[in-house]
């Protein structure tokens, strides 16, 4: 497992972020990402007393609101379009084949590792919702193999 360097896993992981959002194209701005670290619980997570943990990964959450199913539904077909340009792997895509219910996108691009995952909300909350995160890294004081 790679160790991380949090200063650059976190600007990949906005760099990542911003490059679905502009991929997405849906002619409003996202909300600031929120977000933060998390134990990877898949792994013997090391806890130490500054509160950190090893290994983790990072995670940022955000929407786009007020974006009508006229273009919503577009958008997450541009970023699939972009996803599959790109060589990212989409491990999920589910088709807006509801009318209340939007296509779920999901993927991974294998030589960065940050993941994301959008939704179309098409009901009257008119939203694409938005989480990109990063792989599983061990934190540079957790000496474990």
């Amino acid at each position: 497992m790679e160790i991380a360097d949090a200063k650059k896993l976190s600007q990949g992981l906005d760099d990542f972020f911003y490059k679905i959002i502009h991929a997405l194209d849906a002619g409003k701005d996202a909300t600031a990402p929120t977000g933060g670290s998390a134990p990877c619980d898949q792994f013997d997570v090391r806890y130490f007393d500054d509160g950190d943990f090893s290994p983790y990964n990072i995670a940022s959450f955000s929407s786009i609101d007020g974006v009508p199913p006229d273009k919503s539904v577009p958008a997450v077909m541009r970023l699939k379009a972009y996803a599959e340009r790109s060589g990212w792997v989409i491990t999920r895509f589910i088709p807006a084949d509801d009318p209340r219910k939007g296509p779920e996108l999901a993927g991974h691009d294998p030589v960065s590792g940050y993941g994301f995952s959008v939704e179309a909300l098409l009901d009257a909350r008119n939203r694409i919702v938005i989480s990109v995160g990063s792989k599983c890294v061990r934190d540079p004081r957790d000496h474990r193999r």
